[in-house]
């Protein structure tokens, strides 16, 4: 997502686990006051394997040294979301515009960064990163949502397959996040469709984190 060429997927309607009890608030502190209403769009790892046809487009880092020949649209969802897995498993992160045969560029996303890069180096965490504005929410904040608060979120652990506790943090930005818009980054575009269709979210509340997301 960051530096990417947009927000994806509109809303129709930590890392790991959260605590047993994440949908009841009767023993938890409160969250800090509200930041209003903001739309919700989703945002994921696009995957070379979702597309098929010719593979003549090719990707490169910022030397220009080649790192894969892929399929034009597997390159256009990769330059959209900011972030791709290829077939062997080698994610890549978008790098910023360059001089190279195709642009932009690309870089291998390290050990650490096992989903890609947010804001300042900061590693995504599926179903926990949010894409923000930092004129509205600084990057690093913790805010609370309470409609996603009790959510089972899908997907594998250590990453998915928890009861959220409503908490997350501003770790990425894009070209058409503005204002109150948060993007949520949920791993995968399959747990997109499965979350758009149980909630149907187009609007949520969000929340400093306070005590209770410090």
């Amino acid at each position: 997502r960051t530096g990417g060429s947009g927000g994806n997927a509109t809303a129709t309607g930590g890392s790991g686990g959260a605590p047993a009890d994440a949908g009841s608030d009767a023993a938890l502190p409160p969250p800090g006051p509200t930041l209003g209403s903001f739309q919700l769009t989703y945002y994921w790892v696009t995957t070379e394997e979702e597309y098929t046809g010719s593979k003549d487009t090719k990707l490169y880092d910022k030397s220009c040294k080649l790192l894969a020949t892929v399929t034009a649209k597997f390159a256009a969802s990769l330059k959209l979301e900011g972030t791709g897995r290829l077939a062997d498993g080698t994610i890549l992160n978008y790098s910023g515009s360059c001089s190279c045969p195709t642009s932009p560029c690309y870089l291998v996303a390290d050990a650490q960064h096992p989903w890609g890069y947010g804001v300042q180096n900061k590693a995504l965490v599926p179903f926990r990163s949010f894409a923000v504005d930092k004129a509205v929410i600084p990057y690093g904040s913790k805010v609370y949502v309470p409609e996603l608060d009790g959510v089972m979120v899908p997907g594998d652990t250590p990453w998915g397959s928890f009861l959220h506790d409503g908490c997350f943090s501003a770790d990425d930005t894009g070209g058409a996040i503005i204002g109150k818009h948060i993007d949520w980054f949920v791993a995968l575009k399959k747990h997109y469709v499965d979350l758009n269709s149980k909630l149907g979210l187009s609007k949520i509340t969000v929340h400093q984190g306070g005590a209770r997301c410090p």
